[in-house]
This record gives structure tokens, sequence and C-alpha cells, in this order.
């Protein structure tokens, strides 16, 4: 029987493992802050992946780093997953991915939780596609009506740095002056300025609907506190409000986002171009109401529109 010799089979055998790391997927994951809606997103996108046949530990390498809502940290994060050289990029928000881009023309970037990717110019780049999580500033609109039918003067938190963020709030308030609804701006640039941003829409509102803003739904038990002092309802555009103490909100179905994503990058995975697949808007919009929140600002919620809600708290 021929035999190899002892050296040529253990160069052989020490090939293997290499060659299995070549076969595995590498999907980086960068996030700006901690959030209950970005980590629904996230993890959603895991789950997605391993429906799709990419499993960490045998054919997928995973990377996630979080910036914890610092933008020189977001840019450090770029650079590394860059350097890291993986399959795809995977941005969780607006700023994130536009830190990645600044850093790399070809390696894959696939965003999520981005609202507006016009404004914040991220279309017409050959290697990113992805996820919105747009709602649009009617059904925001209609949603505080629906509440609060009276309602005159809405007011807005909001950083004033954030391009989607500023976009949401031009739009809501071309379709509010049609309906005859004063909106009124209150702008910050981090978490700390939220309390006292809030505080200054005091007697001058009726209610507060917060955009998809990172920032300030992070400072978001600060708003909540205001409003229950002084019977302001708060409503929003991401359902995971509802469950910190909001009154109601009409949003991204976040789990489902994120398998969506899993869609997206797994057939980036087997070889189609980027170029090719669009960015697409939410594939699910949910409808949840507090009901202890609503009733602390003195809202009757009837059963019929109980009855519409995707979850009731």
């Amino acid at each position: 029987m021929f035999k190899l010799p002892l050296f040529v089979l253990s160069l052989c055998l020490w090939q293997i493992p290499s060659a299995y790391a070549d076969t595995r997927a590498h999907v980086a994951v960068g996030q700006i802050v901690e959030h209950p809606a970005l980590n629904s997103l996230r993890e959603g996108l895991k789950k997605g992946l391993e429906q799709q046949g990419f499993v960490e530990g045998k054919n997928l390498e995973w990377t996630y780093e979080n910036a914890q809502g610092n933008p020189t940290t977001a840019v450090q994060i770029s650079k590394k997953l860059v350097s890291l050289n993986p399959n795809v990029i995977v941005t969780l928000s607006t700023p994130m991915t536009q830190a990645v881009l600044t850093v790399t023309s070809s390696i894959p970037i696939v965003f999520g939780a981005v609202t507006d990717p016009v404004t914040a110019k991220l279309t017409g780049h050959q290697n990113v596609t992805g996820l919105t999580d747009f709602v649009p500033p009617e059904k925001q609109l209609e949603l505080v009506k629906t509440f609060f039918p009276q309602v005159k003067a809405i007011g807005v938190v909001y950083n004033s740095g954030e391009a989607n963020s500023v976009k949401q709030v031009q739009d809501l308030k071309e379709v509010a002056q049609k309906q005859n609804i004063i909106i009124i701006e209150s702008t910050i640039s981090k978490s700390s300025d939220v309390s006292s941003a809030t505080k200054t829409l005091v007697g001058k509102v009726d209610a507060i609907l917060l955009p998809t803003d990172n920032t300030v739904i992070t400072a978001l038990e600060s708003i909540i506190k205001i409003g229950e002092t002084y019977n302001i309802p708060v409503f929003g555009s991401d359902v995971d409000i509802v469950k910190r103490g909001a009154t109601a909100a009409y949003g991204v179905n976040w789990t489902e986002s994120g398998l969506s994503l899993a869609e997206t990058i797994a057939k980036i995975l087997k070889g189609v171009p980027v170029n090719t697949l669009p960015i697409q808007d939410p594939p699910q919009l949910l409808f949840y109401i507090n009901l202890h929140a609503a009733k602390k600002a003195g809202i009757n919620v009837p059963d019929s529109l109980q009855k519409r809600a995707d979850m009731l708290l």
C-alpha cells in the first residue's frame, strides 16, 4: 500500500481547517447606540441569517460593534470593520451607515433603521442597499388625531444634526399645515439635552410626537416623565416607546425588518450584486397602545380603537 510521507500528510491536515475557514461568510455589524428597536432589528437579522442557512460558529463569522451614541467612536468602528474585510457590513442607523461609507466603496453595505436614505445621501452608491424605517407623516398625524381629534399644536423633539430627523420634521410640518395643526420644534444635539428641550414645550402643545431619532429615544424616560407631570400624551413612530410609557405609536416591526435584512444579505453572500438589490421600505408596520399612559393623559380609548391595536399595554 502506498503511504504518504509523514510531513506531506501533516501539511494536508494542516490545510483542511484553513480551507474550511475560507468558506465561511463574515458579516460585520455596526450599531450606533444601545436601543431596544435596534437590538430587536439586530436579533431579527441574526435569526434570519440562521433561517437562510448561515449559522455563527459553523459557516458564519459574526462581528458586532456598538458606538454607544458617540460619533467619534462610530468612525473608529467603521475603520475597524472595514479593516476586517468582511463579506458584508451591516449598519444600523444613518450615522453608522454614513461613517462606514466614508471608509469603503467596495465592501457591500446593508443598512437598517434609516428613515430617508436620499436625504442622508446613501443612494446612488454601487455597494449600498438596505431597509428603511419610514412611516409616512400622514400616518403619524393620523395617529395623534385618533386619540386627540381637537389637537391644535404638536411638539417635536429632535436632533438637529441628524439629517433624517430634520427631513422627518420638515415633511411633518408640510402635512400639518394643510390640516391647520402647528408643529413646535425643540432641537437637541445630545441625549442630555432632551429633558430641558422637552420642558420648553410645556404650555405650548397639546401632544408630543417623536420622530425616529436615536439620540432622542435614548432619553425617552425624561420625556415620558414630563408628559405625565403636565398631562401631555406622547406619540411616536417607534412601537418600542409604548412599552416604555408612551401613549401610542405606529411603527416598524423590527423583528420582521431584521428577517428581511437577512434575506438581502443572504443574496449578497450567494453572489447577487449589491447594485441589483433595491432599497426597501419596512415589510410590516404595527400599532401599539399603552392604556395606562392614555389614562394618565386623560384620554379614553374606545373599544373599537383597542381592537385595531396589535398590542395593548
